[in-house]
């Protein structure tokens, strides 16, 4: 019996032994940590937006000519305008429907002027066959627009791609012509 008891001691003996070499994990304690700011010194920074204080308010349409300007495009008396203001939105009246939508200045110069995009614009859906044609026309010499330039006159000249022309005057070109719908 003698080996027996000291059997179950020398078990009892191990088994507190092992227990206290294993201890529980106390409360975690924080590691502090710092998030890096990833930065890529190849790429450069992003450029502010290319603004145009000139183009802010509301033209007028004075002339419209296709192919590279030297095919006019008979105006309505209804007065067509456009209406750059910030931040890079554009709306006007075509002859017909209104029309908005954003227009973007590339900074780049042109040999028309500098660079713009316009577009795409919405615009309303009201029938006018009487002035559709001129209508479009416009619409897509402006959607199209490449370059502008203000003149010391204070003209607007938006050129397109193919080099047709919008040119706008600050005043209404005519007093008798009014916006319909507007």
């Amino acid at each position: 019996m003698k080996i027996l008891t000291v059997c179950v001691i020398a078990v009892a003996f191990l088994v507190i032994l092992m227990a206290g070499c294993s201890s529980q994990p106390g409360p975690a304690t924080p590691v502090p940590t710092t998030i890096p700011v990833m930065t890529n010194p190849t790429l450069p920074p992003t450029p502010a937006p290319v603004t145009d204080p000139t183009l802010s308010g509301t033209w007028y349409l004075k002339m419209m000519g296709e192919q590279g300007g030297t095919a006019p495009v008979d105006i309505m008396n209804t007065q067509i305008t456009v209406i750059f203001s910030s931040p890079s939105t554009i709306a006007g009246f075509s002859g017909c429907n209104n029309y908005n939508g954003q227009y973007t200045l590339t900074g780049q110069v042109l040999p028309n002027g500098k660079g713009i995009i316009v577009g795409p614009l919405a615009v309303t859906m009201k029938p006018c066959t009487d002035v559709a044609n001129t209508e479009t026309t416009y619409l897509q010499i402006l959607q199209a627009a490449k370059s502008y330039v203000v003149n010391v006159n204070q003209e607007l000249t938006i050129t397109d791609n193919l080099g047709s022309v919008l040119v706008y005057q600050r005043t209404p070109y005519s007093q008798a012509a009014v916006p319909r719908g507007s």
